[in-house]
Protein backbone atom coordinates (compact mmCIF):
# COMPACT_ATOMS: atom_id res chain seq x y z
CA UNK A 1 0.00 0.00 0.00
CA UNK A 2 0.93 3.59 -0.64
CA UNK A 3 2.85 4.62 2.62
CA UNK A 4 1.35 8.06 2.02
CA UNK A 5 -2.10 6.30 1.95
CA UNK A 6 -1.37 3.94 4.81
CA UNK A 7 -0.68 6.66 7.09
CA UNK A 8 -3.60 8.78 6.45
CA UNK A 9 -6.02 5.99 7.17
CA UNK A 10 -4.03 5.07 10.66
CA UNK A 11 -5.13 9.07 11.48
CA UNK A 12 -8.42 8.21 10.47
CA UNK A 13 -9.44 4.90 11.62
CA UNK A 14 -7.31 5.26 15.27
CA UNK A 15 -7.11 1.72 17.34
CA UNK A 16 -9.79 0.25 15.14
CA UNK A 17 -7.15 -0.07 12.25
CA UNK A 18 -5.70 -3.01 13.77
CA UNK A 19 -8.15 -4.90 14.60
CA UNK A 20 -10.30 -4.23 11.51
CA UNK A 21 -7.06 -4.89 9.34
CA UNK A 22 -7.05 -8.25 8.72
CA UNK A 23 -10.75 -8.81 7.93
CA UNK A 24 -11.76 -9.48 4.44
CA UNK A 25 -14.52 -7.17 4.34
CA UNK A 26 -11.84 -4.66 5.56
CA UNK A 27 -8.72 -5.81 3.27
CA UNK A 28 -11.55 -5.40 -0.18
CA UNK A 29 -11.81 -1.87 1.35
CA UNK A 30 -8.11 -1.00 1.69
CA UNK A 31 -7.46 -2.49 -1.82
CA UNK A 32 -10.13 -0.33 -3.59
CA UNK A 33 -9.31 2.82 -1.86
CA UNK A 34 -5.62 2.35 -2.80
CA UNK A 35 -6.05 1.88 -6.68
CA UNK A 36 -7.96 4.74 -6.70
CA UNK A 37 -4.93 6.75 -5.06
CA UNK A 38 -3.11 4.81 -7.22
CA UNK A 39 -4.94 5.84 -10.28
CA UNK A 40 -5.08 9.23 -9.11
CA UNK A 41 -1.38 9.03 -8.33
CA UNK A 42 -0.65 8.31 -12.14
CA UNK A 43 -3.40 10.78 -13.38
CA UNK A 44 -1.80 13.55 -11.65
CA UNK A 45 1.60 12.61 -12.38
CA UNK A 46 0.83 12.65 -16.31
CA UNK A 47 -1.14 16.03 -15.54
CA UNK A 48 2.41 17.20 -13.86
CA UNK A 49 3.81 16.17 -17.05
CA UNK A 50 0.77 18.05 -19.31
CA UNK A 51 1.88 21.04 -17.33
CA UNK A 52 5.68 20.98 -17.45
CA UNK A 53 5.12 20.83 -21.16
CA UNK A 54 2.57 23.22 -21.83
CA UNK A 55 4.07 25.45 -19.42
CA UNK A 56 7.39 25.40 -21.85
CA UNK A 57 5.22 26.33 -24.46
CA UNK A 58 3.03 28.92 -23.05
CA UNK A 59 6.20 30.71 -21.96
CA UNK A 60 7.73 30.21 -25.48
CA UNK A 61 4.67 31.63 -26.79
CA UNK A 62 4.68 35.01 -24.48
CA UNK A 63 8.28 35.37 -25.27
CA UNK A 64 7.21 35.46 -29.14
CA UNK A 65 4.17 37.76 -28.63
CA UNK A 66 6.50 40.31 -26.38
CA UNK A 67 9.10 40.03 -29.15
CA UNK A 68 6.26 40.85 -31.74
CA UNK A 69 5.10 43.92 -30.00
CA UNK A 70 8.49 45.13 -29.53
CA UNK A 71 9.06 44.47 -33.23
CA UNK A 72 5.71 46.69 -33.51
CA UNK A 73 6.62 49.24 -31.23
CA UNK A 74 10.33 49.40 -32.58
CA UNK A 75 9.11 50.62 -35.59
CA UNK A 76 5.89 52.67 -34.83
CA UNK A 77 8.53 54.57 -32.95
CA UNK A 78 10.74 55.03 -35.66
CA UNK A 79 8.14 56.39 -38.02
CA UNK A 80 7.64 60.45 -37.88
CA UNK A 81 3.96 60.05 -39.04
CA UNK A 82 1.72 60.26 -36.03
CA UNK A 83 0.13 56.88 -35.68
CA UNK A 84 -2.75 56.18 -32.73
CA UNK A 85 -4.92 53.51 -32.54
CA UNK A 86 -8.59 53.64 -30.47
CA UNK A 87 -11.26 50.82 -29.63
CA UNK A 88 -14.99 50.79 -30.46
CA UNK A 89 -15.40 53.29 -27.39
CA UNK A 90 -13.42 55.54 -29.13
CA UNK A 91 -10.94 55.91 -26.16
CA UNK A 92 -6.86 55.73 -27.19
CA UNK A 93 -5.54 52.24 -26.64
CA UNK A 94 -2.26 53.20 -28.02
CA UNK A 95 -0.14 55.86 -30.08
CA UNK A 96 3.84 56.50 -31.20
CA UNK A 97 6.04 58.98 -29.22
CA UNK A 98 5.32 61.06 -32.38
CA UNK A 99 1.05 61.35 -31.84
CA UNK A 100 2.08 61.88 -28.29
CA UNK A 101 5.13 64.79 -28.65
CA UNK A 102 2.81 66.19 -31.58
CA UNK A 103 0.28 67.29 -28.92
CA UNK A 104 2.70 67.88 -26.00
CA UNK A 105 1.82 64.82 -23.65
CA UNK A 106 3.51 61.65 -22.79
CA UNK A 107 2.09 58.30 -24.30
CA UNK A 108 0.19 57.32 -21.13
CA UNK A 109 -2.05 60.77 -20.68
CA UNK A 110 -3.71 59.09 -24.11
CA UNK A 111 -4.34 55.74 -22.78
CA UNK A 112 -8.27 54.99 -21.94
CA UNK A 113 -9.71 59.00 -22.79
CA UNK A 114 -11.32 59.72 -25.53
CA UNK A 115 -11.19 62.72 -27.45
CA UNK A 116 -13.04 65.17 -25.82
CA UNK A 117 -11.22 64.52 -22.73
CA UNK A 118 -7.86 65.57 -24.84
CA UNK A 119 -8.47 68.27 -27.67
CA UNK A 120 -10.86 71.27 -27.57
CA UNK A 121 -14.87 70.94 -28.79
CA UNK A 122 -14.18 71.74 -32.61
CA UNK A 123 -11.16 69.48 -33.18
CA UNK A 124 -13.10 66.38 -30.49
CA UNK A 125 -16.50 66.74 -32.65
CA UNK A 126 -14.85 66.60 -36.49
CA UNK A 127 -12.55 63.37 -34.91
CA UNK A 128 -15.77 62.14 -33.24
CA UNK A 129 -17.73 62.27 -36.77
CA UNK A 130 -15.07 61.07 -39.13
CA UNK A 131 -14.16 57.87 -36.45
CA UNK A 132 -18.00 56.75 -36.32
CA UNK A 133 -18.56 57.15 -39.99
CA UNK A 134 -15.53 54.37 -40.07
CA UNK A 135 -17.30 52.20 -37.45
CA UNK A 136 -20.27 52.77 -39.45
CA UNK A 137 -19.58 52.21 -43.24
CA UNK A 138 -16.07 49.82 -42.27
CA UNK A 139 -14.10 51.43 -44.35
CA UNK A 140 -11.23 53.57 -44.77
CA UNK A 141 -11.38 57.59 -44.75
CA UNK A 142 -8.91 59.86 -45.86
CA UNK A 143 -8.96 63.78 -45.37
CA UNK A 144 -7.10 67.26 -44.70
CA UNK A 145 -7.40 68.80 -41.58
CA UNK A 146 -6.10 71.51 -39.86
CA UNK A 147 -5.28 71.44 -35.81
CA UNK A 148 -3.15 73.34 -33.71
CA UNK A 149 0.07 71.22 -32.11
CA UNK A 150 1.17 72.07 -28.41
CA UNK A 151 2.89 75.19 -29.65
CA UNK A 152 -0.31 76.58 -30.48
CA UNK A 153 0.61 76.42 -34.56
CA UNK A 154 -1.77 76.07 -37.21
CA UNK A 155 -0.74 72.22 -38.89
CA UNK A 156 -2.13 70.58 -42.01
CA UNK A 157 -2.60 66.84 -41.25
CA UNK A 158 -3.46 64.47 -43.85
CA UNK A 159 -5.00 61.79 -42.12
CA UNK A 160 -5.73 58.40 -42.95
CA UNK A 161 -8.54 55.71 -40.96
CA UNK A 162 -8.39 52.29 -41.21
CA UNK A 163 -11.28 49.51 -39.20
CA UNK A 164 -8.74 47.13 -37.41
CA UNK A 165 -9.73 43.58 -36.81
CA UNK A 166 -8.76 41.13 -34.45
CA UNK A 167 -7.71 37.92 -35.61
CA UNK A 168 -11.28 36.58 -35.97
CA UNK A 169 -12.11 38.93 -38.22
CA UNK A 170 -14.57 41.25 -35.52
CA UNK A 171 -13.89 45.04 -35.61
CA UNK A 172 -12.06 45.71 -32.82
CA UNK A 173 -11.31 49.47 -33.48
CA UNK A 174 -9.48 51.62 -35.77
CA UNK A 175 -5.63 52.84 -36.47
CA UNK A 176 -4.80 56.31 -37.58
CA UNK A 177 -1.73 57.81 -39.35
CA UNK A 178 -1.32 61.51 -40.02
CA UNK A 179 1.51 62.97 -41.66
CA UNK A 180 2.26 67.23 -41.32
CA UNK A 181 1.68 68.51 -45.12
CA UNK A 182 1.80 71.71 -43.75
CA UNK A 183 4.83 72.94 -46.22
CA UNK A 184 3.68 71.11 -49.28
CA UNK A 185 0.19 72.95 -48.67
CA UNK A 186 1.95 76.38 -48.90
CA UNK A 187 4.37 75.42 -51.28
CA UNK A 188 1.32 74.65 -53.84
CA UNK A 189 -0.07 78.00 -53.13
CA UNK A 190 3.18 79.87 -53.75
CA UNK A 191 2.72 77.86 -57.36
CA UNK A 192 -0.55 78.60 -57.88
CA UNK A 193 -0.01 82.56 -56.73
CA UNK A 194 3.07 82.32 -59.78
CA UNK A 195 0.90 80.07 -62.15
CA UNK A 196 -1.76 83.29 -61.60
CA UNK A 197 1.25 85.37 -62.23
CA UNK A 198 2.75 83.76 -65.46
CA UNK A 199 -1.10 83.57 -66.90
CA UNK A 200 -1.76 87.42 -66.46
CA UNK A 201 1.40 87.99 -67.89
CA UNK A 202 1.28 85.30 -71.01
CA UNK A 203 -2.44 87.79 -71.27
CA UNK A 204 -0.65 91.09 -71.02
CA UNK A 205 1.78 88.94 -73.86
CA UNK A 206 -0.87 88.50 -76.00
CA UNK A 207 -2.96 91.61 -76.05
CA UNK A 208 0.29 93.63 -76.75
CA UNK A 209 0.61 91.28 -80.21
CA UNK A 210 -3.04 91.49 -80.48
CA UNK A 211 -2.78 95.54 -80.80
CA UNK A 212 0.69 95.37 -82.97
CA UNK A 213 -1.69 92.59 -85.71
CA UNK A 214 -4.24 95.73 -85.27
CA UNK A 215 -2.58 97.87 -86.45
CA UNK A 216 -0.97 95.63 -89.29
CA UNK A 217 -4.35 94.90 -90.09
CA UNK A 218 -5.52 98.48 -90.49
CA UNK A 219 -2.58 99.99 -91.71
CA UNK A 220 -4.00 99.47 -95.32
CA UNK A 221 -7.75 100.35 -94.33
CA UNK A 222 -6.73 103.69 -92.76
CA UNK A 223 -4.40 104.64 -95.73
CA UNK A 224 -7.62 103.75 -98.07
CA UNK A 225 -9.75 106.10 -95.84
CA UNK A 226 -6.92 108.64 -95.91
CA UNK A 227 -6.92 108.52 -100.32
CA UNK A 228 -10.61 109.11 -99.69
CA UNK A 229 -10.36 112.12 -98.00
CA UNK A 230 -7.78 113.53 -99.93
CA UNK A 231 -9.97 112.35 -103.03
CA UNK A 232 -12.82 113.99 -101.48
CA UNK A 233 -10.91 117.63 -101.20
CA UNK A 234 -9.66 117.34 -104.61
CA UNK A 235 -13.50 116.59 -106.00
CA UNK A 236 -14.53 119.47 -104.28
CA UNK A 237 -11.86 121.48 -105.50
CA UNK A 238 -12.70 121.17 -109.12
CA UNK A 239 -16.44 120.76 -108.75
CA UNK A 240 -17.13 116.76 -108.80
CA UNK A 241 -18.82 116.57 -106.17
CA UNK A 242 -22.21 114.95 -106.96
CA UNK A 243 -24.57 112.93 -105.44
CA UNK A 244 -23.03 110.08 -107.78
CA UNK A 245 -19.62 110.58 -106.62
CA UNK A 246 -20.76 110.86 -102.90
CA UNK A 247 -22.58 107.88 -102.76
CA UNK A 248 -19.78 105.98 -104.46
CA UNK A 249 -16.99 107.17 -102.01
CA UNK A 250 -19.41 106.95 -98.84
CA UNK A 251 -19.65 103.36 -100.27
CA UNK A 252 -16.15 102.78 -100.50
CA UNK A 253 -15.38 104.19 -97.04
CA UNK A 254 -17.76 102.46 -95.50
CA UNK A 255 -16.67 99.40 -96.61
CA UNK A 256 -12.96 99.79 -95.14
CA UNK A 257 -14.97 101.17 -91.86
CA UNK A 258 -16.36 98.06 -91.81
CA UNK A 259 -13.68 96.02 -92.60
CA UNK A 260 -12.17 97.50 -89.37
CA UNK A 261 -14.63 97.44 -86.97
CA UNK A 262 -14.69 93.12 -88.28
CA UNK A 263 -11.19 92.80 -87.23
CA UNK A 264 -11.87 93.99 -84.07
CA UNK A 265 -14.76 91.70 -83.56
CA UNK A 266 -12.38 88.56 -84.26
CA UNK A 267 -10.09 89.69 -82.02
CA UNK A 268 -12.04 90.37 -79.48
CA UNK A 269 -13.78 86.58 -79.68
CA UNK A 270 -10.41 85.37 -80.45
CA UNK A 271 -8.86 86.08 -76.91
CA UNK A 272 -12.22 85.70 -75.38
CA UNK A 273 -12.14 82.76 -72.81
CA UNK A 274 -14.28 79.99 -73.46
CA UNK A 275 -16.11 78.42 -70.50
CA UNK A 276 -16.93 75.03 -71.44
CA UNK A 277 -15.14 72.66 -73.91
CA UNK A 278 -17.11 72.10 -77.19
CA UNK A 279 -17.12 70.36 -80.58
CA UNK A 280 -14.97 72.89 -83.34
CA UNK A 281 -13.33 72.46 -86.72
CA UNK A 282 -9.89 72.11 -86.72
CA UNK A 283 -10.24 73.45 -90.46
CA UNK A 284 -11.98 76.80 -89.34
CA UNK A 285 -9.68 77.43 -86.12
CA UNK A 286 -6.50 76.86 -88.51
CA UNK A 287 -7.58 79.72 -90.91
CA UNK A 288 -9.05 82.18 -88.36
CA UNK A 289 -5.87 82.13 -86.66
CA UNK A 290 -4.14 82.52 -90.35
CA UNK A 291 -6.21 85.36 -90.79
CA UNK A 292 -5.25 87.21 -88.09
CA UNK A 293 -1.68 86.70 -88.95
CA UNK A 294 -2.08 87.42 -92.67
CA UNK A 295 -0.91 91.03 -92.48
CA UNK A 296 2.26 90.37 -90.76
CA UNK A 297 2.79 87.73 -92.75
CA UNK A 298 2.41 88.63 -96.18
CA UNK A 299 4.37 91.67 -95.40
CA UNK A 300 7.69 89.63 -94.57
CA UNK A 301 6.36 87.66 -98.01
CA UNK A 302 6.22 84.81 -96.41
CA UNK A 303 4.37 81.52 -97.49
CA UNK A 304 1.77 79.75 -95.40
CA UNK A 305 1.34 75.99 -96.23
CA UNK A 306 -1.98 74.53 -95.21
CA UNK A 307 -2.57 71.09 -95.64
CA UNK A 308 -5.80 69.37 -93.95
CA UNK A 309 -6.77 66.71 -96.21
CA UNK A 310 -10.22 66.21 -94.54
CA UNK A 311 -11.60 68.37 -91.37
CA UNK A 312 -11.35 67.08 -88.19
CA UNK A 313 -13.54 67.78 -84.97
CA UNK A 314 -12.07 68.37 -81.57
CA UNK A 315 -13.58 68.02 -78.12
CA UNK A 316 -12.09 70.87 -76.47
CA UNK A 317 -11.29 75.34 -75.74
CA UNK A 318 -11.43 76.11 -79.35
CA UNK A 319 -9.95 79.74 -78.29
CA UNK A 320 -7.63 78.67 -75.66
CA UNK A 321 -6.01 76.21 -78.85
CA UNK A 322 -6.42 79.30 -81.72
CA UNK A 323 -3.86 81.19 -78.98
CA UNK A 324 -1.40 78.38 -78.66
CA UNK A 325 -1.74 77.98 -82.70
CA UNK A 326 -1.29 81.75 -82.67
CA UNK A 327 2.02 81.88 -80.71
CA UNK A 328 3.35 79.00 -82.60
CA UNK A 329 2.39 80.91 -85.77
CA UNK A 330 3.72 84.57 -84.23
CA UNK A 331 7.18 82.63 -83.42
CA UNK A 332 7.37 80.92 -87.21
CA UNK A 333 7.54 84.55 -88.05
CA UNK A 334 9.65 85.90 -86.19
CA UNK A 335 12.20 83.54 -87.19
CA UNK A 336 11.82 83.88 -90.42
CA UNK A 337 12.31 87.54 -89.89
CA UNK A 338 15.19 86.85 -87.84
CA UNK A 339 17.22 84.38 -89.81
CA UNK A 340 15.95 85.90 -93.08
CA UNK A 341 15.93 82.79 -95.49
CA UNK A 342 15.88 83.00 -99.36
CA UNK A 343 12.24 81.83 -99.80
CA UNK A 344 10.66 82.16 -96.38
CA UNK A 345 8.14 79.36 -95.85
CA UNK A 346 5.95 78.52 -93.09
CA UNK A 347 3.55 75.17 -93.14
CA UNK A 348 0.54 73.84 -91.57
CA UNK A 349 -0.07 70.30 -91.59
CA UNK A 350 -2.40 68.29 -90.10
CA UNK A 351 -2.90 64.33 -89.51
CA UNK A 352 -5.73 62.13 -89.09
CA UNK A 353 -4.67 58.74 -86.60
CA UNK A 354 -7.00 56.61 -84.93
CA UNK A 355 -7.39 58.34 -81.87
CA UNK A 356 -6.05 61.67 -82.89
CA UNK A 357 -5.16 63.94 -84.71
CA UNK A 358 -1.60 65.74 -85.32
CA UNK A 359 -1.02 69.33 -85.95
CA UNK A 360 2.52 70.40 -87.54
CA UNK A 361 3.62 73.63 -87.62
CA UNK A 362 7.38 74.16 -89.35
CA UNK A 363 9.21 76.86 -90.35
CA UNK A 364 12.49 77.10 -92.35
CA UNK A 365 14.24 79.62 -90.14
CA UNK A 366 17.38 78.30 -89.15
CA UNK A 367 15.59 76.13 -85.99
CA UNK A 368 16.83 75.96 -82.11
CA UNK A 369 20.25 74.89 -81.19
CA UNK A 370 20.16 71.75 -79.56
CA UNK A 371 21.70 72.08 -76.46
CA UNK A 372 19.04 74.72 -75.23
CA UNK A 373 16.05 72.77 -77.35
CA UNK A 374 14.92 71.13 -73.91
CA UNK A 375 14.36 73.86 -72.48
CA UNK A 376 12.34 76.14 -74.77
CA UNK A 377 9.13 74.89 -72.73
CA UNK A 378 9.99 76.41 -69.15
CA UNK A 379 8.78 79.57 -67.73
CA UNK A 380 10.58 82.68 -69.00
CA UNK A 381 13.26 80.69 -71.39
CA UNK A 382 13.11 82.77 -74.48
CA UNK A 383 15.60 82.51 -77.36
CA UNK A 384 14.30 86.08 -78.60
CA UNK A 385 16.72 89.32 -78.02
CA UNK A 386 15.92 91.24 -74.67
CA UNK A 387 12.57 92.90 -74.76
CA UNK A 388 11.22 91.23 -77.77
CA UNK A 389 9.93 87.87 -75.76
CA UNK A 390 8.60 86.68 -72.62
CA UNK A 391 9.91 83.40 -72.53
CA UNK A 392 6.02 82.23 -71.01
CA UNK A 393 4.47 82.17 -74.58
CA UNK A 394 5.63 78.26 -75.34
CA UNK A 395 5.54 77.33 -71.71
CA UNK A 396 2.01 78.45 -71.41
CA UNK A 397 1.20 76.90 -74.86
CA UNK A 398 1.91 73.40 -73.33
CA UNK A 399 0.34 73.82 -70.21
CA UNK A 400 -3.27 74.56 -72.24
CA UNK A 401 -2.50 71.62 -74.89
CA UNK A 402 -1.65 68.85 -71.50
CA UNK A 403 -3.62 70.13 -68.96
CA UNK A 404 -6.63 71.44 -70.00
CA UNK A 405 -6.97 69.96 -73.76
CA UNK A 406 -5.28 66.08 -72.82
CA UNK A 407 -2.86 66.48 -75.18
CA UNK A 408 0.36 67.17 -76.09
CA UNK A 409 2.99 69.48 -77.70
CA UNK A 410 6.38 68.11 -78.84
CA UNK A 411 9.26 69.80 -80.36
CA UNK A 412 12.00 68.90 -82.82
CA UNK A 413 14.37 70.29 -85.47
CA UNK A 414 13.86 69.76 -88.76
CA UNK A 415 16.51 70.61 -91.67
CA UNK A 416 16.31 74.11 -91.98
CA UNK A 417 13.89 74.95 -88.92
CA UNK A 418 12.15 73.89 -86.19
CA UNK A 419 8.61 71.30 -85.87
CA UNK A 420 6.13 71.96 -83.25
CA UNK A 421 3.22 69.53 -83.01
CA UNK A 422 -0.10 69.43 -81.30
CA UNK A 423 -1.20 65.84 -80.91
CA UNK A 424 -5.30 66.13 -79.57
CA UNK A 425 -7.66 63.59 -78.49
CA UNK A 426 -10.48 62.84 -81.16
CA UNK A 427 -12.61 61.48 -79.19
CA UNK A 428 -15.39 63.04 -77.28
CA UNK A 429 -15.30 64.05 -73.88
CA UNK A 430 -17.82 64.11 -71.31
CA UNK A 431 -16.12 66.31 -69.16
CA UNK A 432 -14.15 69.48 -69.27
Amino acid sequence: MHKLLEIQLKKCFGKEWESSSNSLQFQQFLNLINESYQDFDDHSAILHRFLEVNSKELTEAIKEIKKGHDLLHSVTESIQDLIFYKDLNFKYIGCNQSFASFFGKSEAEFLGKDDFELYPMEYALGFRQRDTLIFDRIKSTTNEEWVKNFKGDDVLLLTAKHPLFNSGGELMGLVGIARDITKEYWLEQEIREQQAILTQQSRLAALGEMIGNIAHQWRQPINSLGLIVQDLKEAYRFGELNQSYVETISSKAMEQIHYMSNTIDDFRNFFNPDKDKKMFSLNKSIENTKNILKQGIRNNSIECEISIPKDIFIYGYKNEFSQVLFNLLSNARDAIMSNKPKTPKIKIQVKNKKNSAEISVSDNGGGIPPDILPSIFDPYFTTKSEGKGTGIGLYMAKKIIENHMDGSLLVHNTKDGVCFTIVLPIEKKSTS
